[in-house]
């Protein structure tokens, strides 16, 4: 006997009893779904929180501070570094590096056409700016030969208020401008001048000197870490330093920018040793940001990346999901101990049929194999609908609950699944429903195959 004809001898058989197959077919078909909607949950929670990290802060870049990293014990691991251009090139040269910046900050009061605020001026490389996955709204980057252009965050319009309006307002200025209304769209600052006053305080009067910008690019709001910064050329930070220093002990003890993490402090000795407030650096991929923050600690710098926390948060995703799926596979198992009853009872209701296909030549093999086409049938109807039906019920979670739960999550209006169904999850539970019923169907199919064809028809 071919494989087609049992094939089709186990369709029909199967469909003799329609009501039975039904009832049979549905509990693999709930199970089926149960454990696809249970795991898609857990895979859309770590999809979630991954996107929410994402938002904060690109994955791939690793922020390198100076001073010494501590171990979980609180010893110090490695050697102090300092962060000079001797250090940048070292870390340039480490293998994953896909990109990096020294950065320079300082901060002071700016004017904004008749508005007033405070700008925190970041200096980068304009190089480095696109490797750093700096993305833009609107206008364009910084360029090698840019003096006076800056790139605004899209919070940096918010630093900024109308003092009319803020004293109509009862003098007070809250979060988003006079009246706690938003102030406009972010691309508004494109092409505009704003002016930024630095100061010294070397004196016993303190100096200004005002330095003007031209707005010639708006990051959009995929990294929140950078909304509120303002960057600039690190050529023309170095000079607002310089002066914003002179006279002070950052003189003959330069350090530019505060002090993160330690930050060592480098007397001059003849030629200034630039000391730089931070190092961007971005790595190829998420697991080289993991590697390579681990291996810059080890080397004495302070590092950190949002992919630090990732791991954590993989890990707890990883037991949701194994909770979920235990909890749709007790669904499945009942499913199982159902297609053994059916196929079991389909024994007693078929034994002279048994007996007759042995006397007409029928082989113990295909016996066993009919049993167990029927079982097989059973799992792969019951997979591939509940497949379908883990598709409807995740899109209705993804349509009408994912709204509620973004929102509790802080996603905002950037909406992200809750139930994601990958292609692999899809082919598992088809595969395994298969699995499921031919192991169920495995011990019918054997005690059909030893029935003995005289007793068969006898006991009819």
């Amino acid at each position: 006997m071919n494989r087609s004809d049992l094939l089709r001898m186990a369709y029909n058989n199967l469909m003799q009893r329609k009501a039975r197959t039904i009832l049979t077919v549905l509990g693999v078909v709930i199970g089926t779904a149960a454990i696809v909607v249970m795991i898609s949950l857990g895979i859309g929670l770590n999809e979630t929180q991954r996107k929410n990290m994402e938002r904060w802060g690109s994955l791939n870049i690793i922020q390198v501070y100076s001073g010494v990293y501590y171990d979980e014990e609180g010893n110090p691991v490695g050697d102090e570094k300092v962060l000079n251009d001797e250090a940048l090139a070292e870390i340039k040269a480490m293998e994953g590096v896909a990109g990096a910046s020294p950065v320079i900050t300082v901060g002071g009061e700016a004017k904004w056409g008749r508005k007033r605020g405070y700008l925190h001026l970041v200096g980068i490389d304009p190089a480095q700016m696109e490797k750093l996955e700096f993305s833009l709204a609107a206008g364009r980057l910084l360029e090698e030969y840019d003096r006076n252009a800056i790139v605004v965050g899209p919070m940096v319009k918010d630093n900024f208020w109308d003092e009319r309006e803020m004293r109509q307002g009862g003098g007070m200025v809250v979060w988003g401008g006079p009246g706690g209304e938003d102030q406009g769209d972010p691309a508004e600052m494109l092409n505009e001048r704003i002016t930024f006053t630095a100061e010294n305080w070397s004196g016993e009067q303190n100096r200004r000197r005002v330095y003007n910008f031209q707005v010639v690019g708006v990051l959009d709001e995929s990294n929140m870490e950078r909304a509120w910064d303002t960057f600039a050329p690190i050529e023309e930070i170095i000079r607002i330093q310089d002066f914003m220093e002179q006279g002070t002990r950052s003189a003959d003890i330069f350090m530019a920018g505060p002090a993160y993490g330690g930050q060592a402090r480098q007397k001059n000795s003849g030629k200034r040793d630039r000391v730089y407030s931070y190092f961007l650096v971005r790595a190829a991929d998420v697991n080289k940001a993991k590697e390579l923050s681990q291996t810059l600690r080890e080397m004495g710098y302070n590092a950190w990346s949002m992919a630090d926390n990732l791991e954590g948060i993989e890990q707890v995703a990883k037991v949701m999901q194994a909770i979920l799926g235990g909890i749709g596979g007790i669904s499945l198992l009942v499913a199982a101990l159902g297609i053994t009853n059916t196929m079991i009872m389909s024994i007693y209701e078929r034994t002279k049929e048994i007996g007759i296909m042995k006397v007409i030549g029928a082989s113990f093999e295909d016996i066993r194999l009919l049993f167990l086409a029927e079982a097989g049938l059973i799992g792969a109807g019951g997979g591939a609908i509940g497949l379908v039906l883990s598709y409807l019920i995740s899109y209705l979670l993804n349509t009408f609950g994912a709204g509620y739960i973004n929102q509790g999550m802080g996603m905002g209006s950037e909406e992200v699944a809750i139930s994601i169904i990958p292609l692999y999850l899809a082919l598992f539970a088809v595969v395994f429903a298969i699995l499921v019923g031919l192991l169920s169907g495995l011990y019918p199919a054997t005690r059909a195959m030893g029935l003995s064809p005289v007793e068969a028809i006898r006991n009819e």
